[in-house]
């Protein structure tokens, strides 16, 4: 699901990096570059790069994710996806590579999670229409017959053609498809400039270092504090995603009800209030945040235990912090009070 948006502290290592840099080149002032895509505003942030090459560089980043984005987009009449969901029950839709990687990838993940996540969940997302500011909370039928078309053992593949086995049935790659379009861009950017960071609303890398000796630190948003920072830590050549309760939300009276959605019931997750998952990909901590927060705390930090090379940390209904062995130990790791 589409995570929240963590931002990037500098603070006083900022301040105190540009007033040290007079002998240095302009070049290691950070350059930011923006476009809106994937229904997120994506920030590319690169230091010690030439401004000419990162223009180009960012441009190539920035056309690539867009270039995924008309695939993979359910929102494009004419992307593939939708051209998939368009003929459910009835005929296979020849794809690109791309999309035939990010579904492969969707299919490994709901075996791995035992259906926890489903990218057939496009039924449920429609039923509850967040995107679209939706806050109504369908009735008990509607999300019987939106949970029954949720199945994705029922997407069938050969050779190049991808065909979904029930009229009805729709895949929705919110979960996977901005990680995965990071982490194209991400490769793109390795290969022009030496440090960087895209964050594409939440789903964020960083590579190389902010300057000598000197990481990238990720600030993390508070849930119920939007101004405010829940907790910080370095990160260099590795990804993290949060998913949270609190980016596309409607309160009926005391309820909160949230777009993370949970396969079985079709109803919005309960437990966890933010999951932040540290992975090797932005595709890898996108689908890991989400199978995480529709866990809970105990089963998903588990499960993230049985993983090499990830950590999370789970907010719960209270407030408090709990956290895979590694996560708390991260460089620079620093908490604030809820």
């Amino acid at each position: 699901m589409i995570p929240v948006r963590p931002f990037l502290i500098y603070g006083l290592l900022f301040i105190a990096l540009l007033a040290s840099a007079c002998s240095q080149s302009q070049s290691a002032e950070p350059m930011r570059r923006t476009q809106f895509i994937m229904g997120t505003l994506v920030e590319i942030t690169v230091v010690n790069a030439d401004a000419n090459v990162v223009q180009t560089a960012a441009n190539q980043a920035f056309d690539e994710m867009s270039r995924i984005e008309k695939l993979m987009s359910t929102y494009i009449a004419d992307s593939e996806i939708s051209r998939i969901n368009e003929a459910a029950g009835k005929e296979a839709i020849p794809v690109s590579a791309e999309v035939l990687e990010i579904i492969q990838a969707g299919i490994q993940w709901g075996e791995k999670t035992k259906g926890i996540f489903d990218i057939t969940i496009h039924p449920l997302v429609e039923a509850w229409d967040f995107d679209n500011g939706g806050e109504t909370v369908p009735s008990p039928e509607q999300l019987k017959t939106a949970t029954h078309l949720v199945n994705f053992r029922d997407i069938r593949i050969q050779g190049n053609t991808v065909r979904l086995a029930r009229e009805g049935m729709a895949i929705n790659l919110g979960g996977i498809a901005k990680g995965y379009a990071v982490d194209r861009a991400i490769t793109i950017l390795k290969g022009l400039v030496p440090n960087g960071i895209v964050n594409a609303g939440g789903d964020l890398y960083a590579f190389g270092q902010r300057g000598p000796n000197q990481p990238w630190v990720i600030g993390l948003q508070h849930p119920r504090k939007p101004q405010g920072v829940l907790a910080s830590f370095a990160l260099s050549n590795q990804a993290v995603a949060t998913s949270g309760d609190y980016q596309r939300y409607f309160m009926k009276g005391e309820k909160r009800y949230h777009h993370i959605l949970d396969p079985a019931t079709g109803l919005p997750a309960e437990g966890p209030i933010s999951v932040t998952v540290m992975a090797p990909t932005v595709m890898d901590a996108d689908a890991l945040s989400t199978a995480v927060f529709i866990m809970g705390k105990d089963k998903g930090i588990e499960w993230i235990e049985s993983m090499d090379g990830v950590e999370a940390m789970v907010i719960d209904g209270t407030g408090a912090a709990h956290f895979s062995s590694g996560f708390n130990k991260l460089p620079q790791f620093a908490m604030n009070a809820f």
